[in-house]
């Protein structure tokens, strides 16, 4: 009857779903429900996400640098009332106080050229009232309206293009942030991972503790009843029911443990710590084949680090122009060409209409305003500070250039080391399994030894621990060959056990 017990237990053990709370309500998750909750609601990943959004936001802003931007300001009013004062030719200082109230609008149209230069047209309204109240009590009031539209055009020569520069350095850091992001979705379903087999860690080793608990109180009964029947000493019922309170103290403390795992699970992948959750495992011991040197190609062809720190080194070198840029000889081209018109200041009717048609009148027979002016700057001497800056950039440059060639030998190595451990994981795994399989096909024979007064109690509890140790044993073999596998899939973006490879197309 004992050895059915055992038997049932030990079935029990290994096909019964794993739970993390009791409750037929729970919510039953697998390892690919747990990493799909934990890309779209964990916290890492939304932090990723964002990172991406900014990346891309000013993408989006650098590529609008090549529109058409315009805008408008107004005044509306700028009124003001002042003391100045008039200095006389051969006297004293005249102060008189001066009232402005004026009516403004401005109209602003930039079309940037993919020279760097921009052309901007400009157009400007205004309806001026101003006031003058002498020391005499002289009180003399004009309104004036001015209208105005001009063309300017600014460009920078010798110089490098900081538009496309811009535009360059927002699409190389777009391309890195996406790598990046892809990297860390790759760590992040890692931990996910690794959270997950620790559940599954501390869940089995509650259910060891139960079943081993069960087992001792099952030897403690038969104990009482050997030594109610004077076949053993009371010493060894009072060692047997000592084991049994340790071995339930084991049980509160590995559930404990199970529930401190459960919050750190739901609180990595982004559920609510009230949420009530179960884990299920259907999970069989495969073995697979690895190729080595796929496994290294596939590595340095799709590991992100590498384009990111080729990205790096592009942005390196951009820098060192644009750093040697500062000091070198540059111009620039700059023109415009202006119609203005005022009104006339001896017209009788000074409402706005008759001041704004004035002033287009004027406008229209007024000569143009126009001009060129070309700009050339030439450096002269800054005590080596460019050359020193540029200095610092190339070395910048070869920093990058030597941190590519080592990451390239560290992938290299790190997959090396991924594939020896899952090998070694693999081999441990299955001599543990062996070990597990005999220590429990011991424990059932000493358990009718020990009804047959065969051995001692205390023989049968060392015997009870090694089949404890030894399930512990296996447990722990497992959970590391499988996220030794993890390891490898991550360090490799590419899935040896399905034989596809992870990178987006």
């Amino acid at each position: 009857m004992k050895r059915l017990n055992i038997a049932v237990l030990f079935v029990c053990w290994l096909f019964i779903p794993l739970q993390v709370g009791f409750s037929q309500t729970a919510t039953i998750l697998t390892l690919e429900d747990a990493i799909e909750i934990a890309l779209e609601k964990s916290y890492e990943m939304k932090v990723l996400k964002l990172s991406v959004i900014q990346a891309r936001e000013n993408l989006i802003a650098a590529r609008g640098r090549f529109r058409t931007r315009a805008f408008m300001n107004f005044d509306l009013p700028d009124y003001r009332e002042q003391l100045s004062g008039i200095q006389q030719g051969y006297g004293f200082t005249v102060y008189n106080t001066r009232g402005l109230q004026r009516f403004q609008g401005n109209l602003f149209i930039e079309q940037p050229l993919p020279t760097d230069g921009v052309v901007r047209l400009r157009s400007s309204a205004y309806h001026l009232s101003e006031s003058f109240l002498t020391l005499t009590g002289t009180d003399t009031t004009t309104r004036r309206a001015s209208t105005s539209l001009s063309l300017e055009f600014d460009q920078p020569l010798f110089t490098i293009n900081r538009l496309k520069y811009g535009l360059k350095t927002a699409q190389l850091r777009f391309d890195r942030a996406n790598r990046y992001f892809s990297r860390m979705e790759l760590n992040i379903i890692y931990d996910v991972t690794q959270q997950f087999y620790n559940l599954y860690r501390a869940t089995r080793e509650r259910e060891i503790a139960a079943m081993k608990a069960q087992l001792q109180e099952d030897a403690a009964d038969l104990a009482q009843k050997k030594y109610d029947a004077g076949l053993i000493p009371e010493v060894e019922v009072l060692q047997m029911e000592v084991d049994l309170a340790d071995s339930r103290s084991r049980l509160l403390q590995a559930s404990g443990a199970l529930k401190r795992q459960a919050d750190n699970f739901k609180q990595l992948i982004g559920l609510e710590l009230d949420e009530n959750i179960a884990i299920r495992t259907d999970f069989q011991f495969e073995s697979f084949e690895i190729d080595s040197a796929k496994a290294i190609e596939e590595g340095l062809k799709q590991r992100s680090e590498i384009r990111e720190t080729e990205i790096s080194l592009e942005l390196a070198k951009m820098s060192v122009k644009e750093v040697d840029s500062r000091w070198e000889i540059s111009g620039e081209l700059s023109a415009f060409y202006d119609l203005s018109g005022i009104s006339a200041s001896e017209l009788t009717d000074t409402g706005v209409s008759s001041l704004f048609n004035s002033s287009i009148t004027d406008l229209r027979n007024r000569p143009r305003n126009k001009g060129v002016v070309f700009t050339l700057t030439v450096p002269l001497w800054d005590w080596g500070v460019n050359r020193a800056e540029v200095a610092a950039a190339r070395a910048s440059v070869t920093e990058t250039e030597l941190a590519l060639t080592e990451l390239r030998k560290t992938i290299v190595r790190e997959i090396r080391a991924a594939i020896n451990q899952v090998k070694e994981a693999e081999n441990q795994l299955e001599v543990l399994k062996m070990s597990e399989e005999r220590a429990e096909k011991s424990y059932q024979i000493n358990t009718q030894r020990f009804e047959n007064g065969d051995i001692t109690s205390q023989e049968l509890a060392l015997d009870q621990e090694r089949l404890t140790q030894a399930r512990l044993a296996y447990l722990n073999a497992f959970i590391a060959y499988k996220l030794a596998i993890a390891d490898l899939t991550r360090k490799t973006m590419y899935d040896f056990e399905k034989g596809v490879s992870l990178v987006r197309e």
